[in-house]
């Protein structure tokens, strides 16, 4: 809507055309903007390179950060440099106080009626919600500094506070690392810089910030120090601060996340175009499905689609070039900022966000909440930098010449008209769309009566958007979990459908393994619950294929394994869970991993149950019924071998499934303990009644 008001304007008013024609030539020539625009060009040519280009160009509900999603937030960062002057920036910042404080007392109400450990507010996410008032922080110090009517002074000092709490409030170990780095590098800029801005009498500045950063070693050691007392466990932020350690597992997956990044690029192993251009947008889990670390097991199950570390979801999705590009937009956004020769407090705040919200980066990727605030504040970054600086004799001549008015307008003319249209057909063709198959599907089966889905749920199938893989999907798990809760005519032809939508998808989307992996489980327990020896193999082909993205998946593997259990496939399931080490199937640290990704969950459609995590109570009793769970599933499997061995006579494999089943507390260890000895003392196999 922008875009079509501003190119109407630009078409309609000579004056906004002449004004808009001349920023451009002001602010072309800024070593940022040309940064940004590097790196949305090696964006655009990741693209049209990646291995799943329908991924790359459109990415998914949940992150949007496709080609589609990048140029919109890309786009606003180009109007609010055609667009903004001072008087509309403070209005920006002025408005995003009032989103911050709606945010912190959502989170307030969270934290203090119990609700979340560590509250996430309206983002749904507490690390999310953390970047977010960074960015709060800096709006609070430019509204401070810009706006004289008391008012916003003094709720600009409120958002601050409240910011800063809430910060710690959410407990997000990197940004509570970042804001204190961004604090430390005000007071060494302020130690540098300040020595004739006077604070109180013959206290200047400069003396005043080395004091600070004098108290902030000390506090800082002193943390250190006791970090283990139980004093630091009550105060939120600390408490998780205190618990930082090499062997935090959060921090060893990351590592091992980055460990799997670079891998994933190595020209020897990938070419020279994944490493100079990487394997596309949101095509990182493809990436992480093929490196998957054997040690990441060990701390989590969870599927990475980004490697949580913004840079490396860069190099792995953009390649060096784009990475290169990335650190760039940094390096010149920190070099403009302290470049600007006037001493002011936005100065620091930019400085304060740019250390902060860039250490916040190292530990998490990219969304919404942070990709408008970055985007603003480098055009913001743009227009202080410019209007601080003397514009050269030559950029004077070309903003007074007349031709201005003609060429350039021209050609900014055609080009807002192109960007414009993209956009149109990317909200048209896939947002709005998208947007109401959701809620038509979501309405049609809210109660999941038969006859209303039967009639109605063909009409959310068209047009193919981003929202089918989350529409199917859940159509798909929800009709196979339902299958014998309805009249069994009924269920055949919906899950008839549902399997045929199924179909449909992988056609269309064959490197979406995930959802291979759940149409995989879907066949395997209706092909064993209907005696279905087609569904049987049709799930034993869409694990192998899903194998192919992910040949170390664990979770993957047992899922084939059970699949060809369910066929009888003895021996070659045995060997699947054998190489996997049965130890790790039925730990109990991983038994909620595995039972998620595991067949059963695929099968039921129970996929969402990990939003009960945020509550840490409910997440023990949750994983200790889990593990139960599995635990009985697991034993089942391996008493199905004892009973084939026994009946092969494999002695050798018999041996092996009894030791691993009495390492894991077997409950009838005692019987295999008697078949084990009768072999062992007579050498020939005893009469059992497995019965």
């Amino acid at each position: 809507m922008a875009g079509i008001l501003f190119v109407a304007n630009f078409i309609y008013s000579q004056s906004f055309r002449v004004e808009v024609t001349q920023r451009i030539i002001k602010f072309i020539r800024h070593p940022l903007i040309i940064s940004v625009f590097s790196f949305i060009s090696i964006f655009v040519l990741s693209t049209i390179f990646a291995v799943d280009k329908y991924s790359a160009f459109w990415g998914n509900i949940e992150r949007a950060e496709g080609l589609a999603g990048t140029m919109f937030f890309f786009f606003f960062f180009v109007m609010s440099l055609l667009v903004f002057e001072k008087k509309d920036w403070l209005w920006f910042f002025k408005l995003s106080l009032f989103t911050a404080v709606i945010l912190v007392l959502g989170e307030f109400i969270e934290f203090f009626r119990g609700l979340e450990i560590r509250p996430g507010s309206l983002t749904g996410n507490p690390t999310f919600l953390a970047g977010y008032l960074l960015f709060s922080i800096l709006s609070c110090l430019a509204v401070f500094k810009e706006e004289e009517h008391k008012f916003w002074k003094y709720f600009s000092i409120c958002a601050f506070v409240l910011s800063f709490l809430g910060i710690f409030l959410t407990q997000t170990k990197g940004t509570i690392v970042g804001l204190f780095l961004g604090i430390v590098s005000v007071l060494i800029y302020s130690a540098i810089r300040g020595k004739a801005v006077i604070v109180y009498r013959k206290l200047n500045l400069r003396k005043l910030s080395l004091a600070i950063l004098f108290f902030l070693v000390i506090f800082f050691s002193i943390f250190i120090i006791t970090r283990n007392s139980a004093t630091w466990q009550k105060i939120p932020g600390f408490a998780r601060l205190a618990t930082i350690s090499n062997t935090d597992a959060s921090i060893e997956s990351r590592l091992i996340a980055v460990q799997s990044s670079i891998e994933s690029i190595n020209p020897a192993q990938n070419g020279w175009k994944k490493f100079l251009i990487g394997w596309g947008p949101d095509n990182l889990i493809l990436a992480f499905g093929q490196y998957f670390s054997p040690e990441l097991s060990n701390q989590q199950q969870i599927w990475f689609e980004r490697a949580h570390n913004k840079f490396f979801d860069v190099l792995v999705m953009n390649g060096m070039f784009g990475l290169l590009a990335y650190l760039s937009i940094w390096f010149l956004f920190f070099r403009s900022v302290l470049k600007v020769k006037i001493f002011s407090l936005i100065n620091l705040s930019l400085l304060c966000f740019g250390v902060s919200f860039l250490v916040h980066l190292l530990f998490i990727f990219d969304q919404i909440s942070s990709s408008i605030p970055f985007f603003a504040v480098l055009a913001f970054t743009i227009f202080y930098s410019t209007n601080d600086i003397n514009i050269s004799k030559k950029t004077e001549k070309v903003l007074a010449s007349p031709q201005t008015d003609n060429k350039g307008s021209f050609l900014v003319g055609v080009s807002l008209v192109f960007f414009v249209i993209f956009l149109s057909f990317i909200f048209f063709r896939n947002t709005l769309p998208a947007y109401f198959q959701m809620r038509n599907y979501l309405s049609i089966i809210q109660n999941f009566n038969p006859n209303v889905i039967e009639s109605k749920l063909d009409s959310v199938f068209a047009p193919f958007t981003t929202a089918q893989m989350d529409i199917r999907k859940d159509f798909l798990d929800g009709v196979s979990g339902n299958y014998g809760k309805i009249d069994v005519n009924t269920a055949e032809r919906l899950f008839e459908k549902a399997i045929s939508k199924a179909e449909d998808y992988i056609a269309k989307r064959p490197q979406n393994f995930l959802f291979l992996i759940s149409l995989a489980g879907v066949y395997s327990n209706q092909g064993n619950v209907l005696n279905n020896i087609d569904y049987m193999k049709k799930g034993e082909k869409y694990f192998r294929q899903a194998l192919l993205f992910a040949p170390d998946r664990p979770d993957v593997n047992y899922g084939l394994a059970v699949n060809l259990i369910y066929q009888k496939k003895f021996e070659e399931s045995f060997s699947i869970l054998n190489s996997l080490d049965g130890k790790i199937i039925l730990d109990p640290n991983l038994a909620e991993s595995y039972y998620y990704y595991g067949f059963t969950l695929w099968s039921k459609g129970e996929m969402n149950y990990t939003s009960s995590f945020n509550n840490f109570e409910k997440a023990f009793n949750l994983k200790s019924e889990i593990y139960n769970q599995h635990r009985e599933e697991s034993e089942g499997i391996y008493t199905t071998f004892i009973q084939y061995f026994y009946n092969t006579k494999d002695k050798d494999n018999f041996i092996r499934t009894a030791n691993r089943l009495k390492e894991n507390n077997y409950a009838d260890s005692a019987s295999l303990d008697k078949i084990l000895e009768y072999l062992e003392k007579n050498n020939a196999w005893p009469k059992v009644d497995f019965e």
